[in-house]
């Protein structure tokens, strides 16, 4: 997995498949490119498969500048250059990713072939804005472990999915960077792309997970209906479902990327 300077950061990244449609993996809040290791290699058996540490994550760039979700997208454009991996994108995403997909569509719709929007959180209400704003001033000052109980104890029950997934996906969480963390909550906290839902006219998967406690299924059900045409899915995992239950999720995956 190398590493490549884009958008003035270094991304630690991995491009894998030798030919197909271009599919980009982005990662959760707090999660890494690790996210998606039982899911990208399937992928990759049929697709170029681009999947990265978001800047601040995993072993990309530790930054101590805030960023915006369009820095984000922007830092995605320019790893896609780089690398060489051409439109249309196939952007599969879970939880908050959503709002860079969006944004990216909203910007390129002719460069954006579908969408898999797992668990999405498409945007923050302004009134909610102060608790996220906590949230981050809260990890930066205490550290991950002190975060714990009102993040990944709440969206990551040990209990759920493999004990040996959920234990390594806890040393990655643990190692993250507080502040960088918390940069991540406030923008995700200054960021609203519900408006783009009615606007999708590419294909759109929208999965929910069963046993997710942080965004009930029945909530992503009706977001789904502000999408024209969009496919829901129901499947028996949680919040971040390519490390709790990855296997009904690459079966969707498999189903509806093209061939």
């Amino acid at each position: 997995m190398p590493f490549m300077d884009a958008n003035g950061v270094s991304i630690h990244y991995e491009l894998s498949g030798a030919r197909g449609p271009s599919v980009v993996l982005i990662h959760e809040l707090g999660g890494t490119l690790n996210s998606w290791d039982a899911v990208a290699p399937r992928l990759a058996a049929r697709c170029r498969v681009l999947r990265y540490d978001q800047r601040g994550s995993g072993l990309s760039e530790k930054v101590r500048q805030e960023f915006s979700n369009d820095v984000l997208v922007s830092d995605f454009e320019a790893l896609a250059k780089r690398v060489g991996l051409a439109p249309p994108y196939h952007f599969v995403t879970v939880a908050a990713a959503a709002t860079q997909a969006l944004r990216f569509l909203e910007t390129h719709p002719d460069e954006v072939g579908a969408l898999v929007l797992c668990n999405p959180a498409p945007g923050v209400d302004p009134s909610r804005a102060a608790v996220l704003d906590e949230r981050a001033a809260f990890a930066a000052r205490e550290g991950m472990r002190a975060s714990l109980p009102t993040t990944l104890a709440i969206s990551y029950p040990p209990t759920l999915g493999e004990h040996a997934a959920y234990e390594a996906y806890l040393g990655r969480y643990l190692a993250n960077d507080p502040v960088c963390f918390g940069f991540g909550f406030r923008a995700l906290a200054r960021t609203n792309m519900l408006h783009m839902l009615p606007q999708i006219r590419c294909p759109t998967m929208v999965v929910a997970g069963r046993h997710d406690t942080v965004r009930p299924h029945a909530g992503t059900a009706e977001l789904a209906k502000k999408i024209s045409g969009a496919r829901f899915e129901l499947i028996e995992t949680g919040h971040f479902m390519p490390a709790q239950g990855p296997e009904p999720l690459v079966a969707l995956l498999q189903d509806f990327l093209p061939k």
